[in-house]
């Protein structure tokens, strides 16, 4: 979340940067701003960036492996484990697949359906609160408030971006101090009262600019507080280790497709509703999402993902999610167990005779089992 805060700050910058450009050339020269970092990326992936430990183990690469994480860890620190417990990690994956398809997500059981809807459910409410579409139109909306000048726009854009920014890196403080639902809470209650402000600042034929900066700004400050980082952290803390991958690419996927359809359908909803309207509407989403966590969402600080299938199987009554972890757990075991035993198959010598002390050569019942 800090990663695509930096680079929305740095996108807004580039308006403020050829604020003085004329319009025909500027656009030019913002998108070749484009070329610039992902032609860093490709060089800096190609020439610098190692490949990942877990890429490598998987691989069968493994000094390789350990060569990548030697550089990652302090000096003299055992890697030897850290290479282990990929290996486990890829183990529990590669059984997952194998034994859990795509029924238990299609036709799920009470605590699975119960996961996946708070899973992918926080993903796609992250975004009905309308984020993407407010960032991708804050021009838009500054223009109707009557901040016409490019120099203008492009000046509050950047405050209101290094506002979100500045948000974002104390919600990583808090959501770790004070919990996961505290923070959702607050960053609802926050939306709902700034988009208040905002529909009653739009309510009629003259609107106040500046209240309307405030009113952005404390949209973007409460979001960045919980629904920002929350909302991808959420659903990692509950889909059990079974179907884990499958439903973060679906909570993932959701998401894009609820932030494209708000950003699609931002200018014709506002337009038909007034920008009034348009924001009461996003107060009303945001209440619903904030009783959709209050009734769904438990609190996962401090809680392992088996704490948290204990949970989900305890309030459906449905044991079959613990069934399907303790089979996998099994089954790895049956693996583990059955590779320390060719483990030690090939490491083993057959003693030969001169293993064998001098005095015991002397019973031929010893010689004889020994052999």
């Amino acid at each position: 979340e800090i990663a695509l805060q930096v680079g929305i700050v740095l996108g807004f910058s580039t308006g403020f940067v050829f604020s003085g450009v004329p319009d025909e050339t500027a656009w030019r020269y913002m998108f070749g701003c484009g070329i610039f970092l992902p032609s860093l990326m490709v060089f800096l992936s190609t020439f610098i960036m190692p490949e990942t430990p877990r890429w490598l183990v998987v691989n069968e690469r493994e000094n390789e492996a350990r060569h990548v994480l030697t550089k990652i860890y302090p000096d003299g620190y055992d890697v030897n484990p850290v290479v282990e417990d990929i290996k486990e990690s890829v183990k529990r994956e590669v059984l997952a697949e194998q034994n859990v398809g795509w029924d238990v997500i299609l036709f799920p059981t009470p605590a699975f359906k119960r996961i996946l809807i708070v899973g992918i459910g926080i993903a796609i409410a992250q975004q009905a609160v309308g984020i993407d579409a407010i960032q991708y139109f804050l021009v838009y909306i500054l223009d109707e408030t009557g901040i016409k000048s490019r120099d203008k726009q492009s000046a509050v854009l950047m405050f209101i971006g290094i506002v979100k920014l500045l948000c974002i890196l104390i919600a990583g403080k808090l959501l770790d101090l004070k919990g996961r639902r505290p923070l959702f809470f607050v960053s609802l209650c926050g939306i709902a009262g700034s988009c208040l402000l905002l529909s009653i600042n739009f309510y009629g034929s003259s609107y106040s600019a500046s209240f309307a900066i405030f009113g952005l700004s404390l949209y973007m400050a409460f979001f960045a507080l919980g629904m920002g980082p929350g909302g991808w952290l959420v659903p990692a803390e509950v889909f059990p280790t079974c179907i884990r991958g499958k439903a973060i690419s679906i909570s993932s996927f959701m998401n894009r497709v609820t932030a494209t359809l708000m950003a699609s359908t931002f200018l014709s909803t506002a337009k038909a509703m007034t920008w009034a309207g348009f924001f009461f509407l996003l107060a009303i989403i945001a209440c619903l999402v904030l009783l959709f966590i209050y009734y769904f969402v438990p609190e996962t600080k401090g809680r392992s993902l088996e704490d948290m299938s204990i949970y989900f199987a305890e309030i459906t009554g449905d044991m079959s999610l613990l069934e399907t972890e303790e089979k996998l757990v099994r089954e790895r075991e049956v693996i583990e167990s059955e590779v320390e035993v060719t483990t030690i198959a090939r490491t083993f010598t057959p003693p030969t005779a001169r293993d064998i002390p001098p005095e015991a050569l002397q019973d031929a019942t010893v010689v004889g089992t020994m052999s």
